[in-house]
């Protein structure tokens, strides 16, 4: 390790534990700056110490002579970039070098002190400083310790820790992680990624070499590979040291749907993404020229090709300093008989926290983990945080603790995700319309129809069980090959008898000649029902999913109905017990519940996301269904 002695300005050479303790400065680098080679000269220096590249470095040795210090490390004059050899070792060294410094001095060429007659806030030019959006700064920004800030004068700004809460606004990067107080090591892999998705090089391969260390990696650096065979190679490294599963919980829009990511951009989205820390190992996976080889659990929906798999992460949602709500991260895949490739971007399906101990309180629904969402939340904004909080009279704040949080299998599944032309050389001609993702084809849909809002994604967490579908009302609203059940039947128009209060409602007969309850409604509402059964003895046990969507509002609801034993499945069958499902929710907005428990059935509703390209709908609402409560409430108090 080469370090400039701060009195003599020369540069001296350790090795081992003989290295001294030293300063260690960071900055952006400009046209003007100095070499190993330059600075070695003593004339050279000398004759060019006014240029900025040389100047900061004079300034730099100054600071650290006045503090105390007797040596300094700056990356222009004390690495050889002449040796490839050298250049390799150094930046696969720098993490732990910035890690080590007793102080580290960030140089912000670009932020001066303004006079009397400036009308600039200097805490604005520090927001817009280039430093923040360099790739090699990230990591000298977190590992060393103790930082001081500095303007283009040498004025301090402040500290790394006293700063802390504006530089988590410019980053990202928790105050915790700046402060000290939260180790980097325990935080995901993708939230590390989100990071630097941001942050620039001026070589396309520095942008995964300069992670090496926030990752605690080493590897041979090879330039001229390009951006994406070395962000590749990093990931692969990655994978090798850690079980960490959010490494592919990363947006397949810039990616081609491959097993990787091509870029940091790819995990923008995913700074909420933590370990979920389970109560159980995580079986190791491993990546080959077959593929991912993955033991995850799987959801499964009506579509015979493709599944949800469980990745070992969560999505966290704050409210002011706490988590108010705790999601599961899930990769669609495409395929079948264990063998799938990736498809759409990651999916939040559990929408409301784990810790709900002390009754009822606002919570957040969660999202598709994708920056094209919007409109996610129902609630009112809060002026003081980020976070969205439910309105008192919103049907989901009426959340219990006996309301089971996370209803996915515990049950492991080992799985290959290969790439495209494997999988579908497999079963491309039956799995075309999955393909789509999610799109209905256009032969379903006239052409003066346009895009429905919203529809439900049917998903089994435990599987079907002893269960299987047996009908749909509307039957056409169906389309099982992807999975979606899109409502298109619209509930009776009524109207409210003011003489009654609310209580007491008028009868209207609907086109079938079924009575519903008169009622003011906001908008147009669109129901359906699905209906599974389960052979028990001699006969078949039926279970009624009222779902439903409200035009005005966007809320939706699901209900469990209790068909009876004399249900034949008949047309005018499946028309009264929609009908039983209108009586139970219309002009009644407190019933419009999002979870539904009877018996042994599940139906929760509490998650909803925008749809690639908006097909089939624009909105997705993620229907979970269990049939097995039992089971579940016995593995959930195993654990």
């Amino acid at each position: 390790m080469r370090l400039i002695n701060v009195t003599t300005l020369q540069i001296d050479e350790y090795f081992g534990t003989g290295i001294p303790e030293y300063a260690i400065l960071s900055h952006t680098w400009d046209a003007t700056e100095a070499t190993l080679q330059q600075w070695s000269k003593r004339t050279t220096r000398l004759r060019k110490f006014k240029v900025p590249g040389y100047a900061k470095v004079y300034g730099a040795c100054k600071l650290a002579r006045q503090d105390g210090h007797r040596y300094l490390w700056i990356d222009t004059v004390c690495i050889d970039k002449s040796s490839s050899a050298e250049l390799s070792e150094a930046i696969n060294s720098m993490f732990a070098w910035y890690e080590n410094a007793k102080v580290c001095y960030v140089y912000l060429s670009d932020v001066k002190v303004p006079s009397k007659d400036d009308n600039i806030d200097v805490l604005s030019l520090f927001r817009r400083s280039r430093w923040w959006t360099r790739g090699w700064t990230l990591q000298e920004l977190l590992a060393p310790t103790n930082i001081l800030f500095y303007t283009r004068e040498w004025v301090q700004m402040g500290t790394k820790y006293a700063l802390a809460m504006l530089i988590q606004e410019i980053t990202g990067i928790g105050e915790g992680y700046l402060r000290g107080t939260r180790r980097i090591s325990l935080c995901s892999i993708a939230q590390r990624m989100s990071w630097a998705s941001k942050r620039v090089t001026t070589r396309d391969e520095d942008l995964a070499y300069s992670l090496l260390g926030i990752f605690g990696i080493n590897m041979p650096l090879l330039y001229g590979e390009g951006s994406q065979n070395s962000f590749r190679r990093l990931q692969e490294e990655v994978i090798k040291t850690s079980i960490d599963q959010s490494i592919f919980a990363f947006e397949t829009g810039s990616s081609d749907n491959t097993l990787l990511a091509h870029h940091p951009r790819d995990f923008a989205a995913q700074g909420s993404v933590r370990p979920s820390f389970a109560r159980k190992l995580t079986p190791p996976f491993t990546l080959s020229n077959a593929g991912l080889s993955l033991t995850v659990p799987l959801i499964q929906t009506m579509s015979p090709y493709w599944v949800l798999a469980v990745l070992n992460c969560v999505e966290l949602h704050w409210d002011q300093e706490d988590v108010s709500a705790r999601s599961v991260i899930c990769l669609p895949l495409l395929g079948r008989d264990k063998k799938y490739m990736r498809a759409r971007a990651p999916v939040t399906l559990i929408s409301l926290g784990a810790d709900l101990a002390g009754g009822p309180k606002p919570t957040i629904r969660p999202k598709l983990i994708d920056n094209s969402v919007e409109d996610v939340w129902v609630g009112r904004e809060d002026a003081d945080t980020d976070t969205v909080t439910t309105d008192s009279t919103s049907s989901i704040e009426r959340t219990t603790p006996l309301e089971i949080q996370d209803l996915t299998t515990r049950e492991d599944t080992e799985i290959l995700v290969s790439y495209f032309s494997r999988i579908y050389t497999l079963w491309g001609n039956e799995m075309d319309e999955a393909m789509k993702g999610f799109a209905v084809s256009e032969m379903m849909l006239d052409s003066t129809t346009e895009t429905p809002e919203q529809g439900f994604m049917i998903t089994f967490p435990r599987g079907l069980g002893e269960y299987r579908y047996r009908y749909s009302y509307p039957h056409t609203d169906l389309y099982p090959n992807i999975s979606f059940f899109i409502p298109s039947a619209v509930a009776p128009p009524m109207h409210y008898d003011h003489n009654c209060n609310g209580n007491n409602r008028e009868d209207s007969a609907d086109p079938d000649g079924h009575h519903q309850s008169q009622h003011p409604r906001h908008g147009e509402v669109k129901r359906g029902l699905l209906v599974f059964a389960a052979l028990r003895g001699a006969n078949y046990k039926y279970v009624g999913i009222y779902l439903a969507v409200d035009s005005a509002t966007r809320n939706w609801t699901c209900r469990i109905l209790d068909l009876g034993a004399s249900f034949s499945g008949m047309r005018s069958d499946l028309q009264e017990m929609t009908g039983l499902g209108d009586g139970l929710i219309l002009g009644k907005s407190e019933e419009w519940l999002h979870y539904d428990q009877q018996g042994d059935v599940i139906v929760a509703a509490r998650t909803r996301f925008k749809t690639v390209k908006g097909k089939p709908c624009k909105e997705a609402i993620v229907v979970e269904l269990v049939f097995d409560v039992e089971e579940l409430l016995e593995e959930r108090n195993s654990e």
